[in-house]
């Protein structure tokens, strides 16, 4: 049945009706929808932001962090490499030095402390701050124990040498291990006593008057010593000590030698070289400006060293050398012709070493001491950079402090 035009007309404005009641229900919607995709859009960026920003500050740290660890190893390695054997040397148990070097990428700061005679710690720690003054400072902190590497340098008596040997008046040679005085502080190794005399024959050596000849044993045997002895040491040689010479005297023939003592310029400073040849350092005063200075002194020909004067260091001497009165050295002394000693006052604490080459007749005569003292040879070695090399220990040497210093 078909609908009439009324009909028609009433669902026609029903229709119209429902869809105005759905227009009415959607209305507002759009904006809440909008806004809230304008805030999620902003919270990703925003996040997006902070994340990209955290993500720099930690690559920055890193590098930064990267940076300074290198510093700190790079301190560690110029202080090794450039030892400074007078100052780390001088220094006593557990006393410490600091060295300090600005670089383009920061600062690196080592404190050395000395925990024995050969082992050092090493602490480097490296800082980068240029340039980045949000982020402040960067640092870590390394450590590394370094043991001392050093020339064999050992006498094997107070006195060694060949040929005829004669102690009189009141010389004394002794081979009971002592520290030379006012030392004590800078010594620490353990006392190895020697004999008083080495010699290629018992029967050579004499004493006379009070001469005195002590030792574990007195005098000692070795009918094998030769040239090499006195020539050869480890794997230094006579010709390797000489080219290492601070200070040389002599060309040749006989010189005399007066008054060596340390030189100290009007600011307290050490002045030493060949520019100050008689400066032999200050075995008197460890402590003072010239107590570090170890020299290698070289005379090539013969000596003679008169009307005082005091030395430290290694004392090689060409041809003969002989001691007039009064003259104290702390150290080695190395002879390769006849080694004498008359008057009063003469002292040489550590070791002499005379080849006698051409078997001379020796004399230690008058008041003359040769002690031997195995601090003093020690330090002259250790505290001479030429001699000395410095060197991480093979395992375990190395450890980074950063975490345990909080840097």
């Amino acid at each position: 049945m078909s609908l009439n035009g009324g009909d028609r007309g009433r669902e026609g404005a029903g229709e119209r009706k429902e869809n105005e009641m759905d227009l009415k229900s959607k209305k507002g919607f759009a904006l809440p929808v909008a806004v809230f995709a304008l805030v999620v859009v902003g919270v990703l960026v925003t996040g997006g932001f902070y994340l990209a920003r955290q993500e720099t500050r930690i690559g920055l740290a890193t590098k930064r962090g990267t940076e300074a660890f290198y510093l700190a190893e790079q301190g560690a390695m110029e202080v090794i490499s450039e030892w400074n054997a007078g100052t780390f040397g001088a220094l006593p148990n557990w006393g410490s030095a600091a060295v300090t070097d600005t670089t383009d990428g920061g600062t690196w700061t080592v404190d050395i402390t000395r925990m024995t005679s050969r082992l050092f710690f090493l602490h480097s720690t490296g800082t980068v701050s240029a340039g980045q003054a949000v982020l402040g400072e960067a640092s870590r902190s390394v450590g590394y124990v370094a043991r001392l590497a050093s020339a064999d340098l050992a006498p094997r008596a107070a006195l060694t040498t060949r040929g005829k040997t004669d102690v009189r008046g009141t010389a004394e040679v002794h081979g009971g291990d002592t520290y030379p005085p006012g030392w004590a502080a800078y010594c620490d190794n353990p006392p190895q006593d020697l004999p008083g005399i080495l010699t290629n024959d018992v029967d050579d050596v004499t004493t006379r008057g009070q001469g005195e000849v002590t030792g574990d044993p007195p005098v000692v045997g070795d009918p094998d010593l030769s040239d090499e002895d006195f020539r050869q040491f480890g794997d230094l040689s006579w010709e390797d000590l000489v080219a290492m010479a601070d200070i040389r005297l002599g060309s040749g023939g006989t010189i005399t030698i007066n008054n060596t003592g340390p030189d100290v310029s009007e600011a307290g400073v050490c002045r030493t070289g060949q520019s100050y040849p008689l400066n032999w350092g200050d075995p008197l005063d460890p402590a003072g400006p010239c107590g570090d200075w170890f020299p290698i002194i070289y005379i090539d020909g013969s000596a003679m060293i008169q009307s005082g004067g005091v030395g430290q260091g290694i004392l090689l001497v060409e041809n003969n050398l002989d001691l007039r009165g009064d003259f104290t050295f702390n150290g080695l002394v190395i002879v390769q012709g006849n080694f004498e000693t008359q008057g009063s006052g003469n002292r040489v604490n550590g070791g002499v070493m005379a080849s006698n080459a051409d078997f001379d007749d020796q004399l230690l005569v008058g008041g003359s001491v040769v002690q031997n003292s195995q601090c003093a040879v020690i330090r002259a070695v250790l505290n001479n950079s030429a001699l000395t090399r410095v060197r991480p220990l093979e395992r375990r040497s190395w450890v980074d402090l950063s975490s345990l210093m909080g840097g």
